[in-house]
């Protein structure tokens, strides 16, 4: 069964923290937990009337639906970590040469050179060429400050820092059947997940948002190539399992365990060799959103970890061991055949990093500036100049607005409950596709903010409400780019709804 293969493109930094600590440093993962795309199919399926109770337990429950992790892209394929077994030697980098440890480890090897395992980056293996190419994963780190609504400023001692996944970076990732009748959800899988979507932390500020689009990409898949290894003198027939993504077992008594049998990696029969395998493990604790707590915490085995089976059969699993096969836990990789080792132990496969353009070829650089034609930059400044303009028109259409009120003296938006409700729409606006949406999450909806629940009724009085419309659909600025125009409308809406809570909370002052 073929799996559904897609792209995501992240449009603003993405924050998806290692740990669920709220205090010390906080490091955000360099890859895209399937979780997160279960959590984004489930919020435009679950509540679905067309959905039957069956259909909603097959795709998010059985664990035959699987949303795998979203690996960087590079050179069309989709990156794995580094394997654990990969070890370089010391003072060197990885690729001046590597060694796979099974087979280095073996008596009759030299173990004269001291050796240092690797653990970070991802890489694309080439199988024709023989060589991992590094696909970068750059991150930034920005200090914030919470912020005092009353006294309008930062808090005091309220400062902390969050890293974060640099805008621009591609991913990608599958989502895989364990049956013909799950393959069935195809379509509503595809509708669901495709689009502009939100994932990470601090969603409703300034990130999160990602582009996810169907793809067409390279994955490594299992061999069945046995490999033969030395242990205490004698020869043995040994598989090789490589974790993909993390790796969750649990043991007898249903709790988690760091040393799973070989029947847990999909063998009839055999033995771990725990002195070859190299295996890193994790620990944390998921965020239950309906709950608002975190569940019970969650021990695994790290991906890129690699484990050496002593059989002579080949695995009776499919691709997928262990727990939470749903989340995009438990894919592995069987015989791969980048863990393969020349008579001495050397990998057969070369690391490769990643150059830049002007480390390929100094000379682009300078191809580069001539290509910047007299055209081009007028086409550049045409465009800074129409963006001025726009923003020039959307400040004093908001400080129209606000004169209006100021000068009708009717405090339309002077209770206190009108700021935290400017807030409310800054959020809704901040997290908008286009316009239309912007328009269902504020009043043209079915449960549209300001025409349902408690706020609904003070928004009706005294045409409060038509002021607001009208305000949005006077923002309607006509582009030739449709897209151009929705973000117009919606950072108008954002503008305005900031500059109403700090006239609301000036007003409240001086009351005072």
């Amino acid at each position: 069964m073929n799996p559904l293969q897609f792209k995501c493109t992240l449009l603003s930094d993405v924050i998806i923290n290692q740990k669920s600590a709220t205090e010390g440093s906080q490091a955000t993962l360099d890859f895209i937990p399937g979780s997160n795309f279960l959590g984004i199919a489930a919020s435009a399926l679950y509540k679905d009337k067309m959905l039957d109770d069956e259909a909603r337990l097959l795709i998010f429950h059985s664990g035959k639906v699987r949303f795998g992790d979203a690996h960087p892209a590079s050179e069309n394929a989709r990156a794995i970590r580094v394997p654990a077994s990969m070890y370089y030697p010391k003072l060197k980098k990885p690729t001046d040469g590597c060694y796979i440890h099974h087979y280095y480890a073996e008596d009759d090897k030299d173990h004269s050179t001291q050796l240092k395992q690797c653990r970070e980056d991802f890489y694309a293996f080439n199988t024709k060429e023989h060589y991992g190419l590094e696909a970068n994963v750059l991150k930034s780190f920005a200090i914030k400050s919470a912020y005092d609504r009353d006294k309008r400023r930062s808090k005091d001692e309220q400062m902390y820092g969050y890293q974060s996944i640099d805008k621009g970076t591609e991913f990608f990732f599958e989502v895989s059947f364990a049956n013909s009748e799950a393959e069935g959800c195809e379509g509503l899988l595809r509708s669901a997940l495709e689009g502009v979507k939100h994932v990470g932390r601090s969603r409703t500020a300034q990130y999160g948002l990602v582009k996810i689009e169907a793809a067409d990409f390279e994955n490594m898949e299992s061999t069945s190539d046995l490999c033969r290894t030395k242990q205490d003198g004698i020869t043995k027939t040994c598989a090789i399992v490589y974790a993909d993504s993390r790796l969750i077992f649990l043991d007898e008594y249903g709790l988690p365990t760091f040393r799973p049998s070989a029947k847990d990696l999909g063998f009839e029969d055999g033995t771990i060799v725990w002195e070859k395998s190299q295996l890193r493990t994790f620990q944390y604790a998921p965020w239950n959103y309906q709950r608002q707590a975190r569940d019970a915490d969650r021990c695994g085995i790290e991906k890129g970890s690699v484990f050496v089976v002593e059989t002579n059969t080949s695995p009776l699993a499919s691709a997928y061991v262990g727990c939470y096969q749903n989340e995009g836990f438990g894919r592995v990789i069987y015989n791969p055949s980048f863990l393969k080792a020349n008579q001495d132990g050397s990998a057969i496969y070369e690391l490769r990093k990643k150059q830049s353009p002007s480390e390929a070829d100094p000379d682009s650089l300078k191809q580069d500036f001539s290509e910047l034609t007299p055209n081009s930059l007028i086409d550049y400044l045409v465009r800074q100049q129409k963006e001025e303009i726009n923003l020039d028109a959307i400040y004093q259409s908001v400080d129209d607005f606000v004169d209006n009120f100021r000068k009708d003296n009717l405090f339309f938006f002077s209770d206190d409950e009108f700021s935290s409700q400017w807030g409310t729409i800054r959020s809704l606006a901040t997290t908008a596709k286009d316009a239309e949406d912007l328009k269902k999450k504020l009043y043209d909806g079915e449960n549209a903010y300001l025409t349902h629940g408690v706020a609904s009724d003070k928004w009706q009085e005294r045409g409060r409400l038509e002021k607001v419309i009208a305000f949005i659909e006077s923002k309607r600025i006509k582009e030739d780019n449709s897209k151009e125009e929705d973000r117009l409308v919606i950072l108008a809406v954002i503008h305005l709804a900031a500059t109403m809570a700090n006239e609301i909370a000036n007003n409240k002052d001086k009351q005072k």
